[in-house]
């Protein structure tokens, strides 16, 4: 209080000394009711403002009248400004002390937006690049899995997409699925049955443009502990495009013995449906295509996904394009 006291106080005298140090002249006027004396007053600003008054006492209520807008401006922001500077020192005071006593806790609990954004971004991803692969054999069906579109072909308006050579395997015609549960007819490029994968191409002819080509990463730069997305149907589509989430367990894992394909080991739940199906990293980049697991009471979590350098020689094979 003392301080705003004292600057009211600074406010005053110097308008005050403003009238008096500046020029000062009037004329008395006299009437059958009153005398009143006319004063015009020149600031050291230099503005001239006019006072009617009876006697001293008016003046000064005049001179107060006119100036108060201006007193209580200025009072105003000087307080406001003060009030605001403490206010501000007591909450961050607050907020500190309640982060010393978090930490001295021994836990605490962030919220980590990024990679959350990363995740919500290769969901969308694999909402426009994820197909459902359906293998007939005439009008029988034989076989269900995923697909995952890599390339878009603008001048033929054609898409190109990978799955596992097992899901086509035993039929003659093919369709690409969508998750509204519309189709077209699939065009089978080619497939290397000891790789495990099959490239296959459809026509973009009055389909919307929702559907986008997922980027093809590198494996060989993928190491145990990245986190990683798995997208598929399993058991069919029912669950469509389902999304899970695991970790890179291990690289290079032969597991048919034979040294041809060195797989990358994860556990992000995958099921029957969900063959053919990418692995995503984090950056949107399919770094696989899973293609199996193993399952058992005794087993849980031991999924298998092609490396995306190994399937890219087959895709290079098949499809002149890429």
């Amino acid at each position: 209080m003392k301080k705003i006291v004292l600057i009211a106080s600074i406010l005053v005298l110097s308008l005050f000394a403003g009238f008096a140090s500046g020029a000062l002249s009037g004329e008395e006027t006299t009437t059958a009711e009153a005398t009143t004396t006319t004063a015009v007053l020149t600031t050291t600003s230099g503005e001239i403002r006019t006072y009617v008054y009876s006697d001293l006492d008016e003046l000064i209520e005049l001179i107060y009248q006119d100036v108060y807008d201006e007193i209580y401006q200025e009072i105003y922001e000087e307080v406001s400004a003060a009030i605001g500077a403490q206010f501000y020192e007591d909450i961050y005071a607050k907020v500190l002390a309640d982060l010393n006593d978090v930490i001295a806790s021994g836990s605490i609990s962030v919220v980590v937006n990024e990679l959350q954004e990363r995740i919500d971004a290769v969901a969308v991803l694999a909402d426009a690049s994820v197909v459902g692969v359906s293998t007939y054999l005439g009008n029988s069906g034989v076989a269900l899995g995923t697909g995952v579109v890599y390339r878009f072909d603008a001048v033929a308006d054609e898409y190109y997409l990978v799955t596992n050579e097992h899901v086509i395997e035993g039929g003659d015609n093919y369709r690409i699925v969508f998750a509204d549960g519309t189709y077209v007819a699939g065009d089978l490029l080619g497939a290397d049955a000891v790789i495990d994968i099959a490239v296959l191409k459809f026509s973009g002819v009055d389909l919307p443009d929702t559907i986008a080509a997922a980027p093809l990463g590198v494996s060989a730069e993928v190491i145990p502990g990245a986190l990683v997305l798995a997208c598929g149907h399993p058991r069919g589509y029912d669950f469509f495009g389902s999304l899970t989430m695991g970790v890179i367990a291990g690289v290079n894992r032969d597991v048919g013995g034979d040294g041809v394909v060195l797989y990358l080991q994860h556990d992000a739940s995958i099921n029957s449906g969900n063959s053919g199906g990418p692995l995503y990293d984090l950056e949107g980049e399919v770094i696989g295509i899973n293609v199996s697991k193993f399952a058992s009471t005794d087993i849980e979590g031991m999924g298998f996904a092609i490396p995306i350098d190994t399937v890219k020689t087959v895709i290079e094979t098949y499809d002149p394009g890429f």
